[in-house]
C-alpha cells in the first residue's frame, strides 16, 4: 500500500457524514402500504428463525438486550475514520487500479453510483410496490437450502423487531428469478469494477458472485475473508452500515477471538472490537470506518460489517487483473475445473500472460512486489495512536 492513499483524510477521527443515495426512510409511509399484518406473518418469521438456528430458541433471540442497550449509538460516536474516501471524478479507471486495487488498499468512494436508477427506486417504499410479495433469500437451513421470506414480511419485521442479530436479506439469486431479475436492470457495473474476469468461466460455472442486501439495525455480516481470493464493492444506497477491516497479514485467531459471544455481527463488534482496539500490536488493531456510498475491500482482507440502522444495498465479489494471481492459485486449489476454464480461455491468455499482466509490475526478481503495504498500515496506526493522545491531552 502506498502511503499517498490515506492522503484523502485530513483526520484519523471523522463526523459521520450524511447518508446519500435514496431517501431517508419514511416509516409511516411503509407502514401505510404495509396495511395491518395478516394472519400468515408472524407464522413466516417464526418458521424462517427456526429454519436457519434450528437449536435457538424464541427467547435467545433477545437475551442479550442489545435493541435496548445503546450499543449502536455508541458505535456511531465513537468509530474511527480510517480508511481513504476519494470522489470517483478524481481518477481514471486506471488510476484507480493503480492506487488502490494493486496497492491492496481498501477505500470508500463517493459518488461513483449517483446515476444509478437503483438510487431511487430501491426505497422500502417502492420495494413493497413492486416486490412485496416476492421472496427474498434471509438464510440458509443446516443442510445448505436457502430460507425464503416475502418482502413484505421482511419489512415489516425490519420495523418490529427486537432481535439482538436480526435476520438479513442476503440474496445472490435475485438477478436469475424471472419475479426479481428487473432489479438488475435498476444498476450498471461501477467504472472501476467492470474488468471481471470470471465471466470467462460461464454464468453456470461461476460461483455466487452478486447480492441484492437488505438489513435492519444490529443485523450484518460476522467477520470473514471473501471466497477464492476475490476483491468485492459493496454499494450503499440508504442508511449506514460499520466496517471493522484487518489485512491479509493478520490471523484468522486474532480477528476472532475466544470467548467473545458467538459468531454475529453485533457480538463481534460488542466484544471483539474493545480488546482488539487496545492491542499492544499495532497490527492486530482495526482498521473502521462508517460507509456512505461505495466500498472498496481488498482480496484477502478480513471484514466484519453491522448495519446501523436500515440499510439497502448492492454488492458484487470479482476477479479482475490486479487480482488474478492469487483469485487463480485459490480457484485452482479448490475449484480446479473452474481454473482450468479461466487458465485455457483465449480471452485470458491474451490478458493475463506473464509479460502483459498489470499485477506483475513493481515485482522484485523474486517474484515479490518491491512494497509493503503492512508497513503504511503500522504508520497509519501510530498516526491514529498519536491523534487519540493528543486528543484527550
Amino acid at each position: 500500500m502506498h502511503s499517498s492513499a490515506f492522503a484523502q483524510t485530513a483526520s484519523c477521527v471523522k463526523p459521520v457524514p450524511a447518508p446519500t443515495g435514496s431517501p431517508p426512510l419514511d416509516e409511516a409511509a411503509v407502514r401505510a402500504i404495509l396495511g395491518a399484518p395478516d394472519r400468515k406473518y408472524a407464522r413466516r418469521i417464526a418458521k424462517a428463525k427456526e429454519k436457519e438456528y434450528p437449536r435457538r430458541s424464541p427467547a435467545d433471540w433477545t437475551k442479550a438486550g442489545y435493541a435496548a442497550s445503546g450499543v449502536v449509538e455508541a458505535l456511531r460516536r465513537s468509530i474511527k475514520d480510517m480508511v481513504p474516501r476519494i470522489h470517483a471524478d478524481t481518477l481514471t479507471e486506471d488510476e484507480f487500479a493503480e492506487r488502490f486495487e494493486r496497492a491492496n488498499t481498501p477505500v470508500v468512494i463517493d459518488g461513483l453510483c449517483r446515476a444509478w436508477k437503483a438510487c431511487s427506486a430501491w426505497t422500502l417504499e417502492g420495494l413493497l410496490q413492486n416486490y412485496g410479495g416476492e421472496k427474498f433469500k434471509v438464510g440458509e437451513d443446516d443442510d445448505g437450502y436457502a430460507v425464503y421470506i416475502k418482502l413484505k414480511y421482511f419489512i415489516r419485521y425490519m420495523l418490529d423487531n427486537q432481535d439482538d442479530s436480526p435476520l438479513y436479506v442476503f440474496d445472490s439469486s435475485f438477478a436469475d428469478r424471472p419475479a426479481t431479475r428487473a432489479l438488475r436492470q435498476d444498476y450498471s457495473l461501477p467504472r472501476f469494477f467492470t474488468d471481471d474476469l470470471f465471466r470467462l468461466v460461464g454464468e453456470k460455472r461461476r460461483p455466487p458472485f452478486r447480492w441484492f442486501v437488505l438489513g435492519p439495525e444490529r443485523s450484518g455480516s460476522y467477520i470473514h475473508i471473501d471466497p477464492l481470493g476475490t476483491s468485492a464493492w459493496n454499494a450503499l444506497l440508504s442508511g449506514h452500515k460499520c466496517w471493522a477491516l484487518f489485512p491479509p497479514s493478520v490471523s484468522k485467531e486474532t480477528v476472532q477471538p475466544k470467548n467473545c459471544g458467538g459468531r454475529e455481527a453485533i457480538a463481534w463488534f460488542v466484544n471483539a472490537l474493545p480488546l482488539l482496539q487496545a492491542s499492544e500490536n499495532l497490527d492486530h488493531r482495526p482498521i473502521t470506518v462508517i460507509q456512505r456510498e461505495t466500498m472498496f475491500v481488498p482480496g484477502g482482507w478480513w471484514h466484519v460489517v453491522l448495519n446501523l440502522d436500515t440499510t439497502v444495498a448492492v454488492t458484487q465479489n470479482f476477479c479482475s487483473r490486479a487480482n488474478f494471481d492469487s483469485v487463480w492459485l485459490k480457484t485452482r486449489k479448490s475449484r480446479p475445473k473452474m481454473s482450468l476454464k479461466l487458465q485455457e480461455s483465449s480471452a485470458s491468455r491474451h490478458e493475463l500472460s506473464k509479460g502483459n499482466h498489470p499485477s506483475y509490475r513493481g515485482r522484485s526478481p523474486s517474484g515479490h512486489r518491491s512494497d509493503s503495504p503492512s508497513h503504511d498500515w503500522r504508520a497509519r496506526r501510530r498516526h491514529c495512536a498519536e491523534s487519540t493522545r493528543h486528543q484527550k491531552n
